[in-house]
């Protein structure tokens, strides 16, 4: 009886004792994940009983000030040796995330874990290659600018639009708020411009189109950023705009996405 206990307690602590358990991410074998696709996430696990898997990341940031983390499951609870996952990727609110992965033993022990790094790629943003800045506004509540270098996103602000979310042709200027959609330039930059129609400043100003910037809003307004709010500029908070400002040379191309994408 005696030698019988001490078999059984060898088995039960067996992986501590050193029995081979290892993990490892092996696909999507790809830098970034498209909004809206299928992928499959797969791992090779060894000496596992089961495997949940998270897509976790830091939420486009108000400035300098974080929005938090995001946590996505894609799977819970699954067999090891099923070695794959199915995850339709949703709109995450970032420019990069990770893929987590983690393995238990029999009793539930989390034993292992490896992971990923991915860029993410909005739908709207699918056949968008250009270099330049987008202005995301074709979802009022989920108003964005990127950045894009090279075919990927480098940078993600929070931006407002027009408080009427008014679209109008490209050379009509109503004096009430709007937008116009479509293909611009940056025309001119200044680090201190000040509005003579609506006598407030607007520092880090970058003009693409008539009288429209990107420009710098008050720290009492960074609640608005997000969804429609300006009077007809693009608004960003002052240290997004000091770095938008530094990166965008005269003659970047500026595309203004409205409703529709």
């Amino acid at each position: 009886m005696i030698r019988k206990a001490l078999v059984i307690a060898v088995l039960l602590a067996w992986p501590a004792l050193g029995h081979a358990q290892s993990l490892s991410i092996t696909g999507p074998a790809r830098s970034g994940l498209l909004e809206g696709e299928l992928y499959r996430i797969t791992w090779k696990a060894t000496g596992l009983k089961g495997i949940s898997v998270v897509a976790t990341g830091e939420r486009t940031p108000l400035g300098t000030n974080s929005r938090g983390t995001f946590t996505t499951i894609i799977a819970e609870s699954a067999p090891a040796s099923r070695g794959t996952a199915p995850w339709r990727v949703p709109w995450i609110d970032a420019v990069e995330l990770t893929i987590k992965v983690k393995g238990y033993d029999a009793r539930g022990q989390l034993v292992a874990t490896d992971m990923r790094r991915y860029h993410f790629r909005p739908a709207v943003m699918e056949h968008r290659m250009k270099n330049g800045i987008y202005l995301d506004l074709h979802l009022p509540r989920r108003q964005r600018l990127y950045v894009q270098r090279d075919g990927r996103i480098t940078h993600a602000f929070l931006s407002s639009s027009s408080a009427r979310y008014s679209w109008q042709p490209r050379n009509r200027h109503p004096a009430a708020p709007h937008d116009h959609a479509g293909v611009y330039r940056v025309l001119e930059k200044r680090k201190m411009h000040w509005s003579q129609l609506f006598d407030v400043p607007m520092p880090y100003a970058i003009r693409y189109h008539g009288g429209h910037f990107i420009h710098a809003t008050s720290r009492n307004l960074y609640a608005h950023l997000g969804r429609p709010a300006s009077a007809g500029c693009n608004r960003l908070t002052r240290h997004d705009a000091s770095l938008l400002y530094q990166m965008t040379p005269i003659g970047t191309r500026v595309e203004v996405i409205g409703p529709g994408g």
